[in-house]
């Protein structure tokens, strides 16, 4: 039987959380002794245990002189993830599609549709959060042979991995603080920040997620409300009216 797990944080800390900026400490590092197998095999890792995943958040987009609050709700498998965005006030303003390569944005508002790749595509706002599988985003998992280097310091080790992706892990929890890319790749974000996790049915998965531009002075900061684990989902798809353009980036 499915069941619908809230996620509410308190008062307190989604408070403490708006006011106070998630830091890593990424100071110190040196090369580690530690195979790389001895910390992805103590990572969460439910590739094959966790198929699906469909819930809602808050999030903020923050950018230089302007910020907005929207609620979204999303569905997301292990192949696509669909995100739908309201407003302050509760209306749809669109949705987004991504298979990982490729994004499709519905906008309802304006009335267009475009489609644009992942990587090198105009992306940003919201759509740097759609851009992302929303479960692969949940539980990033990493492989032993993608890193090709470990270093670490007396809080973090530091992965990383052959694309050039640096991912910074508790030394004590063996949790995913930190996922930062590397300047050339050309994705529309910069790195991706991880807190709050709690233990939803045995699934350890971060309650607040902030996702940073690739230019570096815009933020999505997603709060995670509420959260159903392999529903049963209709096929992911956006159903665009025939009368509504579709622009190819």
């Amino acid at each position: 039987m499915r069941s619908f797990i809230l996620l509410i944080l308190c008062i307190g800390i989604i408070s403490c959380s708006s006011q106070k900026e998630l830091t890593t400490n990424t100071n110190d590092l040196t090369l580690s002794s530690v195979e790389a197998s001895a910390i992805t095999g103590n990572l969460p890792d439910y590739q094959a245990s966790l198929q699906s995943v469909k819930g809602k958040g808050r999030a903020i987009v923050s950018e230089p002189g302007h910020t907005d609050r929207v609620t979204v709700l999303f569905s997301s498998n292990r192949r696509r993830s669909l995100v739908t965005v309201r407003n302050s006030i509760g209306v749809e303003g669109g949705q987004l599609l991504t298979d990982g390569d490729t994004l499709l944005i519905y906008n309802k508002i304006d009335k267009f549709a475009r489609k644009v790749p992942v990587r090198g595509g105009d992306i940003n706002r919201i759509n740097q959060l759609a851009s992302l599988n929303i479960l692969d985003l949940l539980n990033y998992s990493v492989s032993s042979k993608n890193v090709t280097s470990v270093h670490e310091n007396n809080v973090n080790y530091k992965l990383l991995l052959a694309s050039g992706t640096a991912v910074y892990v508790d030394k004590k929890s063996y949790l995913i603080k930190e996922v930062e890319e590397p300047e050339n790749s050309r994705l529309p974000y910069s790195k991706i920040k991880y807190d709050a996790y709690g233990s939803i049915q045995g699934f350890k998965l971060p309650r607040r997620i902030s996702i940073f531009g690739a230019e570096k002075n815009s933020k999505v900061s997603l709060q995670v409300t509420g959260l159903v684990l392999n529903p049963d989902l209709d096929s992911l798809t956006i159903n665009i009216p025939d009368d509504i353009p579709v622009y190819y980036q």
